[in-house]
């Protein structure tokens, strides 16, 4: 591990860099770039490429069709060391700023997608500044891959993604941190299963037994699903979203309903979908047909995760903050990696909070020890 003094330069370098790191929030967040505009996207990741070849790093964007464009950069060699990950997408729509300006008031800033995750990648860029510079000497080689669609599952990205992650020995993900500042050593996964039911029309008041309806058969279905979830593995399961019917005197024929389910584990996940695609309509009039299912594998806590977060606290304890684990309901790209057997770390960018609600922010004083952080953990000769 790399020693006391170094972690103390390390930290000084990068709270030297403060106003630095704060013009480049200042850019990423005033450039909006909603997950469904591919041209905004693209042009945020053309803003950040060229940030980082300017600082000196190979850096280049790579089409994700239908998407717009990630970002990648290497240093060092092509296999082994770390990945850094991150995303652009931002679940605002373009206009935002109008109404939720990019502010900094004290010590906290504001704006949409200033938490999730601008601020980690403002981190990144003085990072990989430093890096390129010669102020930050990683041990091994890396890449850090930015994401035009991670907001909406990540499908355009994820066979780039993948292709990086196999390339290294670990991943560092750049997602905002957890309460009080933590790293995410798990996640659930996720499933979206929507059930589309096709019944028979009648007249509600003249001859409503003629019909089969689909609301109801929608209804007896919800309360199915429900039955599924299971508190004691934290295991979720709820019906989100509904449509039935076309007007107030007609047996409806027509209902869907969209079901979200979460697990910690992967068998739990395939638990949930197998039994919700084992539904068979009470009524026989009714038809359904189901659509959808996993959308993202659980990020299961592994022993080599474990000891990532291990590690990183002992520097952050070092640096002067806390840096605890948890367990999240919510899903990243750190998902994939996990899933695809890479030791992987999440949740180490900046403290904040209100991700996707208007009372989103980020907590300033803590860009420069993420960074300083993160100097340490690509310093440091893996096992």
């Amino acid at each position: 591990m790399i020693g006391a003094s170094r972690i103390g330069e390390l930290a000084a370098l990068f709270e030297g860099r403060r106003d630095a790191l704060l013009a480049d929030l200042e850019g990423l967040v005033t450039r909006e770039s909603p997950s469904l505009d591919a041209a905004a996207v693209s042009a945020l990741a053309g803003w950040v490429a060229g940030r980082l070849a300017g600082a000196g790093l190979a850096a280049e964007t790579v089409a994700c069709p239908g998407r717009g464009d990630a970002v990648r950069a290497r240093w060092g060699g092509s296999t082994g060391g770390t990945l850094l990950l991150g995303h652009l997408d931002t679940v605002w729509p373009l206009g935002t700023l109008a109404t939720l300006p990019y502010q900094v008031a004290g010590s906290v800033a504001t704006g949409p997608g200033v938490f999730d995750m601008k601020g980690g990648i403002a981190v990144a860029l003085s990072l990989l500044s430093a890096v390129a510079a010669g102020e930050v000497t990683p041990a091994a080689g890396g890449t850090l891959l930015l994401t035009p669609d991670e907001e909406i599952g990540s499908r355009a990205s994820g066979p780039l993604l993948l292709e990086e992650a196999r390339r290294r020995d670990r991943v560092l993900v750049l997602e905002p941190s957890g309460d009080g500042g933590a790293a995410k050593v798990a996640r659930k996964g996720i499933g979206v299963l929507t059930a589309r039911f096709h019944g028979v029309a009648a007249h509600a008041g003249l001859e409503p037994e003629k019909g089969a309806s689909a609301l109801l058969e929608m209804a007896r279905f919800a309360i199915y699903a429900d039955a599924l979830a299971d508190r004691d593995l934290g295991t979720s399961v709820v019906p989100s979203l509904a449509t039935a019917g076309s007007v107030a005197n007609v047996v409806p024929a027509e209902a869907t309903l969209t079901v979200d389910y979460r697990a910690w584990s992967a068998g739990e996940l395939e638990r949930v979908a197998l039994s919700l695609r084992g539904y068979r309509p009470a009524e026989g009039r009714v038809g359904v047909e189901l659509e959808g299912g996993h959308e993202r594998p659980p990020m299961e806590s592994t022993a080599a995760g474990l000891e990532l977060h291990a590690r990183a606290a002992r520097m952050a304890s070092a640096l002067g903050f806390d840096l605890p684990a948890a367990r999240v309901g919510g899903a990243s790209d750190g998902n994939l990696t996990a899933a695809a057997g890479i030791p992987t770390l999440d949740g180490l960018g900046p403290c904040g909070g209100g991700a996707h609600a208007r009372s989103e922010h980020l907590e300033v004083d803590d860009l420069p020890r993420r960074a300083a952080l993160l100097a340490a953990l690509l310093e440091e000769v893996l096992p």
